[in-house]
């Protein structure tokens, strides 16, 4: 599969539907957006999270793990991925792109859709915002 560049990655998904555990092009979730811009704009297959598609992990405790596993914490760089929180609970992620926020944004009973807001508009919503660098980038 050709690489995409940064712009038709953008045009590709904003406003695609958010499903909850899935990462098509045709509907996704916070995670799932991550894992289609890693793959098919930086190149490189995530780490799976085992039992994520299926419900049986969380974002909040087996991505966090993974995260700490697999990232480096960084600032607000491109490609980076933000984690947000609610209190003390990571709760959504998404990637940082020209100081905005390319992200799934939804729940289950009001559906959603991708989104690319500015950081500090997310910033204002959640408790806060950490940045992390998949290790194995140069």
């Amino acid at each position: 599969m050709p690489k995409m560049n940064v712009n038709e990655f953008i045009k590709k998904v904003i406003g695609v539907k958010w499903v909850d555990r899935a990462s098509t092009f045709k509907k996704m979730d916070c995670w799932g957006l991550v894992i289609l811009y890693y793959r098919h704009v930086l190149k490189i297959e995530l780490a799976t999270i085992i039992g994520y598609e299926t419900s049986q992990a969380t974002l909040q405790n087996d991505a966090l793990c993974e995260a700490q596993r697999h990232w480096l914490p960084c600032g607000k760089i491109n490609n980076a991925v933000f984690l947000a929180y609610v209190g003390d609970v990571p709760s959504h992620v998404g990637i940082v792109i020209d100081n905005h926020a390319l992200h799934a944004n939804g729940n289950p009973t009001q559906g959603g859709q991708v989104q690319y807001n500015r950081l500090d508009t997310l910033e204002r919503a959640y408790t806060k915002l950490e940045y992390y660098q998949y290790a194995d980038l140069p």
